[in-house]
């Protein structure tokens, strides 16, 4: 709550004491008011002050000084003020009671500050109050709370993530890519900086405890055009570390006094970095960004107009033609009156983090996450103690696979550092790995970005998309563990690649945590052909399944691109039943794929129809995993 200004506290002095003044008291109280009104607060504290040594047994007097001091944050003098003038009189001021709860409360005296909570509660009988009430009620709620956590600590010992990112400056706003490469910024002689440090993979692995202090490389400044004469900083990487979003202040192409932008990476080369645009920034603060896996949901802080308070967390999301969305508040189930900020969207796209200091917690900024439930913020839970104090907590990040926590907190007289610790089971988000690997190109082309798109089968949402770099041919994306996941990588000139498959926890994981898959990608040419995974009919028949769809649109993106060339679909099944069945069955699926693409508009003359049934097998039939395989879609080319 935000401090009310002394001269308006003086209306409520005499209201509630003046049966207790007489008129020599009168006058030294309008003159202190006369003082603060013009600005000279010392003398009319002087004042005041002789003046309770010779009315002692004023209680207006020691209320108003009580009321001085704290606005001044003296809180040891405006306690004894406070609670000498409420013993001389405890009805003279029920605002004194309130003030006490809240200093008793951060000096850790809890049972009397929620007595005088609810004291003023039980007395406070006009209605013109009622914000003070609930503020009361809210405060006892913190308590409560409070006093359970210190009871129930959950385990939390931080480590120094060491020299090799820490030194005599400050270091703060921490973010990881999806081998937790770090990426922090730092503050040197009033400038802020963008660093990097790599992971040694040594000291970060999943079959023994992770040594935090030296699990990183030493870090290294980023190389313009990142870093500049100008203040970067609260940067988010992209979980694939192609992007890089962050807060820039105070700019010749701002539109606020700060503004998100972006650069993107292509081998160890950042693009100049490119404002977002009036969809996401406003004329007012906007910072702190934090992108998700998708590459499409970019979460931030602002304080624009349109919130519930202070700053909010909000969002916009990337469309198909690279322009962003209208900004969007996240809604009350995240937002307060009081002050959100530093949200970090987790790789699974199932947990948001955030600090607010309205919510239910330790006092000050909290640290706090929110589920997502089929797209909707659940109630927000708080971290716990020691993790959360009396103090701000801010800008706490977790790891892909949601083992451990880096944040950023005060080191004594050397500014902030980075810590580290695991987390708690309960508090680990939803586990995330990482998919990564090399793509290559059969005619051995240099330069090419393929696209990547993954698909969660069971409900056929995008869950991530990425692209390769240009420079190193490799990729690397984010997957939720425990489900399955249909893929398709496409690239200008090439066939597309389609697979699917299941990813469970611990299954085909290595130490490092992480899958590899490299793809092989084939030039559009005659004779060349691709089995399509992603096109399911339902059991024995040739009725395509809805799943089909986004495997279908992209090859109708790739005949759309290449006009000219035509193209066999061949339907083929395993070696279980008849052969001629399995031969008519094969082409009528071969056939339900080309009338998908006529009635979508692609020329019927370019398509042809052909079921093989069970030839040609790809896989052993005698297991059900290889009949599996043998039961495929291909799409070859037959004409350019």
């Amino acid at each position: 709550m935000k401090n009310i200004p002394v001269f308006v506290i003086i209306c409520c002095v005499f209201a509630f004491c003046v049966s207790a003044q007489n008129s020599k008291t009168d006058k030294v109280i309008e003159k202190a008011s006369q003082l603060i009104m013009q600005n000279k607060e010392d003398k009319a504290v002087e004042t005041l002050e002789n003046a309770v040594l010779s009315y002692p047994d004023e209680p207006s007097l020691q209320i108003f000084l009580g009321e001085i001091y704290y606005n001044r944050k003296d809180y040891e003098k405006s306690t004894t003020y406070y609670k000498k003038g409420i013993s001389l009189d405890p009805k003279c001021d029920l605002n004194a009671y309130y003030r006490l709860g809240i200093m008793q409360k951060q000096s850790g005296d809890y049972t009397q500050a929620r007595n005088n909570f609810i004291y003023y509660i039980d007395n406070q009988k006009n209605k013109r109050f009622q914000n003070r009430i609930d503020e009361c009620k809210y405060q006892i709620e913190c308590i409560d709370f409070i006093q359970e956590q210190i009871l129930n600590p959950v385990e939390f010992h931080p480590v120094n993530l060491g020299t090799n990112i820490n030194d005599t400056n400050y270091q703060y706003l921490p973010t990881l890519t999806l081998d937790n490469e770090l990426y922090l910024t730092q503050r040197e002689n009033n400038t802020e900086d963008f660093y990097f440090a790599q992971c040694n993979k040594t000291s970060a692995n999943g079959q023994n405890a992770i040594d935090f202090s030296t699990m990183y490389k030493r870090k290294q400044k980023l190389p313009p055009p990142l870093n500049t004469e100008a203040n970067e900083g609260a940067a988010s990487i992209s979980p694939d570390g192609r992007y890089l979003y962050f807060a820039k202040c105070n700019t010749k192409d701002g539109m606020g006094s700060c503004d998100i932008y972006r650069s993107k990476r292509t081998g160890n080369t950042w693009s100049e970095p490119q404002n977002l645009g009036p969809n996401v920034n406003s004329h007012a603060w906007d910072s702190q960004p934090s992108i998700a896996s998708d590459g499409r949901t970019l979460f931030f802080a602002s304080n624009r107009e349109g919130g519930f308070g202070g700053s909010d967390i909000w969002y916009s999301y990337l469309k198909d033609d690279g322009t962003w969305t209208k900004a969007k508040n996240c809604g009350s189930m995240i937002n307060t009156a009081g002050e959100e900020m530093s949200p970090f969207i987790h790789p699974s796209n199932t947990t948001l983090y955030f600090a607010s200091d309205s919510l239910i917690g330790m006092g000050g900024q909290d640290i706090y996450y929110s589920k997502i439930v089929s797209g909707k913020f659940q109630k927000p839970v708080n971290m716990g103690y020691p993790i959360n104090t009396s103090a701000d907590e801010t800008c706490l990040i977790t790891s892909a696979d949601g083992e451990f926590a880096v944040y950023s907190k005060k080191n004594g007289e050397n500014g902030f550092d980075l810590y580290a610790f695991n987390l708690e089971k309960k508090l680990r988000p939803t586990k995330v790995i990482c998919l990564k690997g090399k793509v290559t190109y059969d005619d051995n082309k240099q330069g090419n970005e393929a696209v990547f798109e993954i698909k969660n089968l069971r409900n056929g949402r995008i869950v991530t998309s990425t692209f390769s770099d240009k420079a190193t041919d490799t990729y690397k994306l984010a997957l939720v563990t425990g489900e399955d996941y249909a893929m398709n990588v496409t690239c200008n000139g090439y066939l597309l690649y389609s697979e699917n498959f299941s990813v469970k926890d611990n299954e085909d994981i290595t130490d490092q945590n992480f899958i590899e898959k490299n793809i092989a990608m084939q030039s559009i040419k005659e004779g060349k052909s691709v089995i399509l995974h992603n096109i399911f009919f339902a059991t024995d028949s040739f009725e395509l399944k809805e799943e089909s769809t986004a495997e279908l649109k992209t090859l109708l993106k790739l005949m759309n691109d290449n006009p000219k060339i035509r193209v066999e679909i061949s339907g083929y099944t395993d070696n279980v039943g008849k052969d001629e069945y399995n031969v008519s069955l094969s082409q009528k699926r071969a056939y339900s794929v080309i009338l998908w693409l006529t009635e979508n508009g692609i020329d019927r003359n370019r398509l042809r129809a052909k079921g093989y049934g069970k030839a040609d097998p790809v896989a052993d039939n005698s297991t059900e995993e290889g009949r599996r395989k043998n039961r495929r879609t291909e799409f070859k080319i037959i004409g350019q």
